[in-house]
């Protein structure tokens, strides 16, 4: 009985702490409770005689957790390190919670269905509070009639929420829909097949009012890698003239753009004339976005094992590491790349163990789409998935304990969960299809 409830009562306990955790400065009392109901699950867990769950995972998540505290105990501005340790906590309690799971079907399918309501309340959120700017002329006409902010968040920029950031969980997203219009129709399941092509549809759109390049090159790349992957796993001998083809592929699609660009509008494309609107930033050029990389690397050359201050690049950089081409009054939330990111708030063994993370994740899924072909969909999914985030995260970022960040940690708690040896492979092939068809 203990190990049936003990899941729900950790799920309960985390479910109530989290809006204080996701806003902790708002009120402060409230976060200490969260933080006190989290301890007080993990010692009810202790009790249970349920540690930490065993996953491929731990080692990196030690490093990780270890580097996380290292960079809360540096920081000169605890209430800018507040909400993103607050984060970072939530979302390791939700992975804890994620790869604990007892090893049967329906708790895999219940987690899904959670990580998909993760998603459309963080999507829908950002869609009503989002601040749309017009950077595409073909679509200035379609921006100016979506109507304008009626939600603010607190803790929020006044502006709203960045179309940049929604855009970040939409591509994110977008390829487990994808999986799952592709599994549904290839099965003839028709009714499910016309619901997943409502789904990616609106999800692409979403994607395209963004008006986000970082997140149309992520949405991109991971639908494409969902189609390298699927084609590997269900025909691997077919590899070379998979990797021929697109190479031949890309090769054409990059010569294309180069005689569509040309000289003139790639020098437009580096100067201020093409920005990228933000709703920190107001605008943003390309040149811009370099220089600020070029901050970031200073910083972690100075401050190579701790980083910087987990959250605190935002002053950090007008104190030591002025920008020429950004305005003084901009405010820098992130260093728009998630890797460099990584590195400045928790230093360069952050950085390892994140890329560990992100290694085992890979390895996670692949095995999982290879043994467990009932699970494939789901596994792919997800790691199109965060290969979209981290491309998108190579030009703008969900900064690790940023709200949105929350579907990372969820993710990977999914993945560790279907990694579980213990989980029945006979009665995983004969689970209905509707778990694949939660998530793909």
């Amino acid at each position: 009985m203990q190990r049936v409830t003990g899941p729900w009562l950790e799920s309960g306990l985390l479910a109530v702490a989290a809006p204080a955790l996701l806003f902790p400065t708002v009120r402060p009392a409230f976060t200490v409770i969260a933080l006190a109901l989290l301890v007080l699950s993990w010692l009810i867990a202790l009790w249970q005689r349920r540690p930490w769950p065993v996953t491929p995972f731990n080692g990196a998540l030690l490093l990780f957790a270890i580097m996380v505290g290292v960079g809360i105990s540096v920081t000169a501005y605890p209430l800018l390190t507040l909400p993103k340790a607050t984060g970072l906590i939530l979302g390791l309690a939700t992975f804890r919670i994620l790869a604990g799971l007892p090893p049967r079907p329906t708790w895999r399918r219940m987690a899904t269905l959670g990580l998909i309501a993760l998603g459309s309340g963080i999507t829908l959120v950002g869609l009503l509070g989002a601040q749309w700017y017009s950077k595409v002329p073909a679509l200035s006409a379609l921006i100016a009639r979506l109507p304008p902010k009626v939600l603010s968040l607190p803790e929020a920029a006044a502006e709203g929420v960045s179309a940049n950031q929604l855009a970040g969980v939409v591509a994110s997203y977008w390829p487990a829909a994808l999986t799952w219009l592709v599994y549904t129709w290839s099965n003839r399941r028709y009714g499910s097949g016309l619901a997943a092509s409502g789904v990616t549809g609106a999800l692409g759109g979403l994607l395209v009012l963004t008006q986000s390049r970082s997140g149309w090159i992520g949405g991109l790349a991971g639908g494409l890698f969902l189609l390298a992957a699927w084609l590997l796993c269900v025909r691997p001998r077919h590899w070379q003239w998979l990797l021929g083809g697109g190479l031949v592929g890309l090769g054409l699609l990059a010569g294309a753009l180069l005689t569509q660009i040309g000289p003139a509008q790639w020098q437009k494309l580096w100067s201020d004339e093409a920005i990228q609107s933000t709703a920190e930033l107001g605008v943003l050029s390309f040149s811009g976005r370099v220089e600020i990389w070029n901050r970031a690397l200073y910083a972690i050359q100075d401050f190579p094992l701790t980083g910087c201050g987990l959250g605190t690049f935002r002053q950090v950089i007008w104190l030591l590491y002025p920008l020429f081409s950004v305005p003084p009054e901009s405010d820098l939330a992130h260093a728009h790349n998630i890797f460099l990111q990584v590195a400045l708030d928790t230093g360069v063994p952050g950085l390892i163990a994140y890329l560990a993370l992100l290694a085992l994740a890979a390895r996670c899924a692949w095995q999982v789409a290879r043994q467990r072909p009932a699970w494939r969909p789901l596994a792919l999914g997800l790691l199109a998935g965060l290969v979209s985030l981290h491309v998108y995260g190579l030009t703008d970022a969900l900064a690790p304990g940023s709200k949105p960040g929350l579907i990372f940690w969820a993710a990977l708690g999914l993945l560790a969960a279907l990694e579980n040896p213990a989980l029945p492979a006979a009665r995983a092939e004969q689970m209905p299809e509707s778990s694949g068809e939660a998530i793909g």
